[in-house]
């Protein structure tokens, strides 16, 4: 089994604390996020793709893994320069309350807001000026990590569509078909993906995607088949007739050879002259 090395399409779960309070913030599994009471019915628990290498994770992670093996466990500290980074206090300003109440925004402290496209933390609200931090959470904090390595994906069209479940997470990855996997990659639609919100979005980043991961690739073609009536049946096959003599000989029971004939003629003369002679006797 060769060890993970940059670049390949690995499947994990993990387990991610913070190692100051031991609070998980981040799980894969659904029991492990129910024993830690960290479950939220929004999630979705499964394995996650990771392309190592590509920052698709920490950078922590993707050190975590390399070097790996296909089904092996791996621990590791993480600190906050390979985590969420180093908090940068030239990232947290003070603003009047009316600029966030004017764009719809109640601050409350410890609310997570967007400001001009940027994530941020409410710290504080105080006199009518509010404190807004546009740090990570998490910044500063050293992680506890537990990964554990699922599957080490190695045909092209396994990878393609581990990135169609990446991105359609509704369907079943099994049900798109990958095919043609030369200078053009040809994907079937099943119908339960033709209708998903946000689908054209979807196969324009997969399209991208397919074409950084597999360089070759010029053309991605997704194709789409609806089914307006019901195929008609195939007309019975004609019932083959048997042999009349053949299939009366199957069915009736079978008339007696000429041999078997005599032979019984035979048997019942004997005993008829066999009782001839005892009557004389008696006589």
């Amino acid at each position: 089994m060769m060890p993970i090395k940059s670049g390949d399409f690995v499947i994990i779960d993990y387990i991610l604390k913070v190692k100051e309070t031991g609070e998980v913030f981040d799980v894969t599994m659904e029991d492990q996020a129910k024993a830690a009471n960290a479950y939220s019915p929004q999630e979705v628990y499964e394995p996650k793709l990771l392309v190592v290498g590509q920052s698709w994770m920490l950078k922590g992670i993707d050190e975590l893994v390399t070097g790996a093996e296909e089904g092996q466990e791996k621990e590791a500290e993480i600190p906050p320069e390979k985590a969420f980074g180093l908090r940068d206090g030239k990232r947290v300003e003070i603003v009047p309350a009316r600029q966030l109440t004017s764009q719809g925004i109640r601050p409350i402290p410890g609310q997570r807001i967007e400001v001009q496209g940027q994530l941020a933390t409410i710290r504080a609200v105080s006199g009518g000026r509010v404190t807004i931090d546009y740090n990570h959470p998490l910044a500063g904090r050293t992680l506890s990590a537990k990964v554990y390595v699922r599957k080490n994906v190695t045909a092209p069209e396994d990878r393609i569509r581990e990135l169609i479940h990446r991105r359609v997470r509704e369907v079943p990855k099994d049900k798109f078909l990958v095919s043609d996997l030369g200078t053009m990659v040809s994907i079937q639609m099943p119908d339960e993906a033709f209708t998903l919100e946000n689908i054209q979005y979807a196969k324009k980043g997969l399209a991208k995607e397919i074409s950084r991961y597999f360089p070759d690739v010029t053309t991605v073609q997704f194709t789409e088949s609806h089914i307006v009536k019901a195929p008609a049946p195939k007309p019975a096959e004609e019932k083959a007739a048997a042999p009349p003599a053949e299939a009366k000989a199957e069915q009736a029971p079978a008339e007696a050879k000429p041999e078997a004939a005599a032979a019984n003629a035979e048997k019942t003369e004997k005993k008829s002259a066999k009782a001839k002679k005892s009557q004389q006797s008696e006589q």
